[in-house]
């Protein structure tokens, strides 16, 4: 396995990867009538204008040689946080690469280059309704301290912060 930062070049992968595992992950949470409008050519175009204007950090995953994911860190965005206080701002793994170790490695890769960046904790928002995931992120270490926010997908839906120190 091996994690690269993604070029432009890599916004038809980047646009497939999200468009599938959002569909797959959020399948009986978010309204199919939001994950039907959610396309790999909406998502490439969305990845196109991140990587040219440099506003996101995008990182594609691989497993034995093929795209099996793809992980977006950075500064947290949150304004309660201070400057030390890193973010995995998403991070999708293909359904045929789940169970064989993707995610952990993906998180362990994450946590080492943040910290290699200064950050001394690390955020991440999920959804509530997403207890797979919430699980995941739980093992990993990652801990729910209280925070959370509604956002609009279709209905009104909670996610919450998680966090953990370095």
């Amino acid at each position: 396995m091996y994690i690269r930062q993604a070029q432009v070049d890599d916004v038809q992968v980047l646009g497939e990867i999200h468009a599938l595992t959002w569909k797959h992950a959020y399948k009986g949470i978010v309204p199919d009538s939001v994950l039907d409008q959610t396309t790999a050519e909406k998502r490439q175009l969305y990845f196109k204008k991140a990587l040219t204007e440099k506003w996101e950090e995008d990182y594609l995953i691989f497993y034995r040689e093929q795209p099996a994911g793809l992980i977006c860190i950075g500064k947290c965005r949150d304004q309660d946080m201070s400057s030390d206080v890193g973010e995995i701002w998403g991070i999708y793994i293909l359904p045929a690469f789940q169970g064989k170790g993707v995610g952990t490695y993906s998180i362990k890769w994450a946590l080492e280059e943040l910290k290699s960046r200064g950050y001394t904790k690390v955020t991440l928002w999920v959804l509530e309704e997403n207890l797979h995931a919430r699980r995941f992120y739980e093992y990993k270490g990652f801990q729910y301290k209280g925070m959370f926010k509604e956002i609009q997908l279709g209905k009104t839906l909670i996610e919450l912060r998680y966090e953990k120190e370095m």
